[in-house]
This record gives C-alpha cells, sequence and structure tokens, in this order.
C-alpha cells in the first residue's frame, strides 16, 4: 500500500491512494461514498470548508432526503467509541470524495487522473459552495503541464463544463477551441461530435460567431486608424487607402478568420515574404519596410495582439446550467 502520509501522531491521518484510504484515528464521522468506500475524519474540517456540507449535511443530516445519516456498521474487536460514530452517505464516487478530501485536510493534496473526473470534482466543490477549496483546486490544474485545458482535451473539458455550470472552465475551453476552423467535416473526423451535446456544441458555435465578428470589427477600426498612427507614414510600394503597406493590412485582416491569436514568426515570415517579393519580381527593393524601427515594430506587434486579446475577452461563452444531481 503506497501511503502519502503516516500517522506521527494520534491526530495525523492516514492516506493512500492505491486503495483510497483515508483515516483519522481522532475521527468523529465517517463519509461514505456512493460506491460504499468509507472515510473516516473530522467534522469540523468539513464544517469549516462548506456551510452545506458541514452545518446542513453533517448537523443536520436528516433533514434533507440525500445524503442520510445511518447507523455504523458495528466492529466486532473494534473500540467502544467506533461504534458510535455517524456516518454519512454523500452521492459522490469514492475516487472523487477522496481528492476532495485531500483539499479539505491538511495533506498532500491529490488531483483526480482523468479529465472527466477532475471536473467532476470541480462540480461538486462548486456545488457544496466551497469557495476556498475551489480556488486552490484551480490553482493545482493551472500548474499541470502539460496544460489541463489545451487543443487536445479542449472540446472534452467544454462539454463537461457545460454539463457541470462550471463557467470559468467553459471560457477557458471554449477560448482553446478558436484554434480549430470548428467545422462539421474537423469535428467529425476528430471524433469531436460524439462527446457533446447538441447544446454545448450550439452554444459553442455562437461563441465562435461571436468572437469572429468582434474581431473583424476591431481590426478593421486598428487597420483604419490604429496602425498608421503607430507606424506613421509609410513609402512601401503597395500602400492601402489608410496608409499602411498592404500585405500587413491582409495579415491583420485574416487574424478574424482563424482567431487563434497572432503569431510573431508568421508576422516576420510575411514582411521578408514582402519585401523578397518586390526584388524577385525585378522591381524595386521595398526598402521603406525593409527599414522599419525594431522599435516600431515591436509597439506595432504588442498593440496588435492587446487589440485582439482585448477582442476575444469581450465575448463570454455562454454556460448552460445543469443541476449536477448524484452523477
Amino acid at each position: 500500500m503506497s501511503t502519502i502520509s503516516s500517522t506521527t501522531s494520534r491526530s495525523a491521518p492516514v492516506i493512500s491512494i492505491e486503495n483510497l484510504h483515508f483515516d483519522y484515528p481522532d475521527a468523529d464521522i465517517i463519509l461514505r461514498s456512493r460506491d460504499s468506500l468509507e472515510f473516516r475524519v473530522l467534522k469540523i474540517y468539513i464544517i469549516h470548508s462548506s456551510h452545506i456540507l458541514g452545518e446542513e449535511m453533517l448537523i443536520s443530516p436528516n433533514t434533507l432526503p440525500s445524503p442520510t445519516a445511518i447507523p455504523a456498521e458495528p466492529e466486532v474487536d473494534g473500540p467502544t467509541s467506533a461504534n458510535a460514530l455517524q456516518t454519512v452517505e454523500l452521492p459522490i464516487d469514492g475516487a472523487i470524495l477522496f481528492s476532495l478530501l485531500s483539499y479539505v485536510f491538511p495533506v498532500p493534496p491529490v488531483l483526480p487522473s482523468t479529465p472527466e473526473e477532475t471536473m467532476e470534482l470541480l462540480s461538486v466543490v462548486q456545488m457544496y459552495k466551497m469557495d476556498v477549496v475551489l480556488s486552490q483546486i484551480r490553482s493545482h490544474i493551472s500548474e499541470q503541464n502539460p496544460s489541463f485545458i489545451r487543443k487536445e482535451t479542449a472540446y472534452l473539458v467544454y462539454s463537461l463544463a457545460q454539463e457541470y455550470g462550471l463557467r470559468t472552465e467553459a471560457l477557458q475551453a471554449a477560448r482553446c477551441t478558436l484554434s480549430s476552423t470548428f467545422t462539421i467535416q474537423e469535428l467529425a473526423s476528430e471524433a469531436k461530435l460524439d462527446m457533446m451535446s447538441g447544446v454545448a456544441l450550439h452554444e459553442l458555435w455562437k461563441y465562435h460567431k461571436s468572437v469572429r465578428l468582434n474581431l473583424t470589427s476591431d481590426l478593421e477600426e486598428f487597420r483604419m486608424s490604429g496602425a498608421h498612427a503607430i507606424l506613421g507614414d509609410s513609402s512601401c510600394v503597395s500602400l492601402t487607402d489608410s496608409g499602411i503597406p498592404r500585405w500587413l493590412d491582409v495579415y491583420t485582416s485574416t487574424l478574424a478568420h482563424i482567431p487563434m491569436g497572432p503569431d510573431f514568426i508568421e508576422f516576420s515570415m510575411k514582411l521578408t515574404e514582402h519585401i523578397q517579393s518586390q526584388s524577385s519580381e525585378g522591381n524595386r527593393r521595398c526598402s521603406s519596410c525593409a527599414n522599419i524601427p525594431h522599435e516600431v515594430i515591436r509597439t506595432f506587434w504588442d498593440t496588435l495582439t492587446a487589440t485582439v486579446e482585448n477582442s476575444i475577452a469581450k465575448v463570454r461563452a455562454q454556460v448552460t446550467d445543469v443541476a449536477v444531481s448524484g452523477k
């Protein structure tokens, strides 16, 4: 048995990931999971972590149909005090409850091993209004490498966030999906349609549409005024009516179609292609774009990046609240 923290005093817990064992020697209550795993804990930690779990479920459990308080099973050779412990059944799987307790008690925190279980843990913590624990778990998740929400997991996390009403994760996952073209063909080829409900898919489609509309408008304004203010008067061989290099205008406008954010390497390649194409065509080299000061390029890039990020941030992913009831 792999033990995370061994008993060093009467108040120190013994916990093990392998068999989801959680035992306080001085426990005054037993929490029983939906799959019949039992966790011997101190009630005071529960009360301090959640008003709902602590006061409503543990102090007056009979006022709610679920969870319910039942007598603890007698122990043939165990101490008499153990027989008197109140047992509270919770509609939570043992793996989720074990992870939750690791954030409530002074032991090493343990995140679930799968995205599905992690999202269910977040939903349980949100349901019981454990705000401090919720912040701790989200902080722990943000430190993961590779990132918990990334291109490979974004659609799954978004679907689960919609199911559990987790607004923060839904918005983060929706933002991550912007790197895809969001076509039926792409979703079907990667089996993403199978993991999403029709409601979740529709909400994500509306999010993508709103982001693109917002970006089109904000980037248009940037190209018409902001860009020229940064670059100043240009002598590029091909200028738009607003007075900025045409290659730069085209590059900026394309950011609204696949809003994954500007890529400085791609931006640099477009500049190089513009300069080299003039020479290869026998025209005079565009010395104006070739000699743009580095500080001007940096200012332009920072402003463009901020414009895109702020434009996307204006659009909030809509989340359909779904009550989590014994899932």
